[in-house]
């Protein structure tokens, strides 16, 4: 029988045990939800000399880690197969087998990260040229995609509208958002935007008939984002999706532009996708405006004159502000 040794603060654990590996026991969906690398890199202080070197050993190819039996890792570290298992339970696994489940399930969406290799070897005008004409494809993709009669049915709609709320969840849907409003508001056109999940459902029930609301998402599965498409709609407001298409949000919206932009592999450049959004909603946004014929015309008129007698205002061929500004000291 197994004999018990008293802990300091009063807990026994069994001998020959050591006191983490008492503590550190997580058990079914609490374990497939940890992010193993970053548990490795949290505990590994902790971890013995020779538990360190199995960490070094996977670090070292976590890929290749995933395949290993737990007698090719001990082999590759130096160190026998129960150094490997207690390895495992000081980073939270209850097995050699759930920790090679787990650092899969962790490179699914984080290997990219992970890797050491420089992303750019070139010079800065190169990484510009990179940059811009990625920016141009992907704005090519999404005018080749583009619904023309999609896109006529959702600025008609918000030309219609006595109200515009515009939903997107995500650092790159919520700036879409936030830059839709700003092209929007100068139209006279009530428009909010809300990136918090909770705001668009409470918004969404607020609406109703000659309303219309504007949903951004590159995945189209945004749970919030979805559900306050649908909580519009079923009170009556004309919904419009820029996502792609057959997902739940396309199939939620009345309207869908649907457009997708295939991702690039390259972790540190920018969402593709966000320039075809961005220059998507620039479209609808000047469609707006010359649907609202004069009345959006004068809006637009009042922005920039008041834009000029703050001195800010750049000069265009047709709309040079440089009477008024001329005389004017900068002010912003």
């Amino acid at each position: 029988m197994a004999t018990t040794a008293t802990l300091p603060r009063g807990g026994t654990v069994e001998e020959g045990a050591t006191r983490r590996e008492s503590v550190q026991q997580p058990t079914g969906a609490v374990a497939s939800a940890i992010d193993i690398v970053s548990r490795i890199q949290r505990v590994e202080s902790t971890l013995s000399p020779a538990e360190r070197r199995v960490a070094e050993t996977v670090r070292q190819d976590f890929e290749a880690a995933t395949r290993l039996t737990i007698a090719e890792l001990a082999r590759r570290a130096g160190v026998s197969q129960p150094t490997v298992t207690r390895f495992c339970r000081s980073v939270g696994s209850l097995s050699f087998g759930e920790f090679k489940i787990q650092l899969a399930t962790t490179l699914t969406v984080a290997a990219a990260y992970l890797k050491s290799d420089r992303v750019f070897g070139d010079d800065a005008g190169q990484l510009a040229q990179a940059i811009m004409m990625n920016a141009a494809n992907a704005i090519r993709e999404g005018l080749d995609q583009l619904d023309r009669t999609a896109l006529g049915r959702a600025i008609g709609t918000m030309a219609a509208s006595r109200r515009i709320e515009i939903y997107g969840q995500g650092s790159a849907s919520a700036a879409i958002v936030e830059d839709a409003r700003l092209r929007l508001f100068r139209l006279s056109i009530p428009v909010a935007a809300y990136s918090d999940g909770q705001q668009q459902r409470m918004s969404a029930a607020t609406l109703g008939p000659g309303d219309c609301v504007l949903a951004i998402s590159n995945s189209g599965r945004s749970k919030p984002v979805i559900d306050a498409v649908a909580i519009a709609r079923s009170f009556g407001a004309t919904t419009v999706a820029l996502t792609r298409p057959a997902t739940p949000l396309a199939e939620a919206a009345d309207i869908v532009i649907a457009v997708t932009v295939e991702e690039v592999n390259d972790i540190l450049r920018p969402t593709p996708s966000r320039y075809a959004h961005m220059a998507i909603v620039d479209t609808l946004a000047t469609g707006v405006a010359a649907a609202l014929g004069s009345r959006g015309r004068e809006s637009l008129r009042r922005v920039r004159y008041t834009l000029a007698r703050l001195g800010v205002a750049i000069p265009a061929p047709s709309t040079d502000p440089s009477q008024i500004m001329k005389d004017l000291e900068p002010r912003e």
